[in-house]
């Protein structure tokens, strides 16, 4: 029984240290989804956690949509609407993004399939 509480007590303080190295520590974003429902994956993915300003926002549909907006937001910072210039439907669809600071950020799109059906969604990631 003595070396069982020995060894839990060794376990939860290598546990405590090792938190308190962790760079990410206190950080917190919401989990992401195994599969996005939609079938929708985007770069950054939802509760991605990137080193630096990520360059592009990227999205790739089952079905090929032309991306019409990506608008981004931090907290206490005015939105920034992302400039997507006009471009044919494509399962795989990517638009330069400004130079971010670090922050926690949504980025809201929008898309339109051929047919003219709708497609819209918002992910969160954190700049460092």
């Amino acid at each position: 029984m003595i070396r069982s509480t020995l060894v839990l007590t060794a376990a939860l303080a290598f546990a405590g240290a090792a938190a308190a190295q962790d760079p990410h520590a206190g950080h917190t974003m919401p989990a992401p989804s195994a599969a996005p429902q939609s079938g929708v994956t985007t770069v950054p993915a939802d509760g991605a956690m990137t080193h630096g300003s990520p360059e592009r926002f990227s999205a790739n549909f089952p079905h090929p949509m032309i991306l019409k907006t990506v608008t981004l937001t931090a907290e206490g910072q005015a939105p920034v609407v992302v400039n997507v210039p006009a471009a044919p439907a494509s399962a795989a669809v990517s638009v330069a993004l400004p130079r971010l600071a670090p922050g926690t950020y949504t980025a809201a799109w929008t898309a339109e399939g051929a047919d003219g059906h709708k497609m819209s969604s918002s992910i969160s990631f954190m700049v460092h």
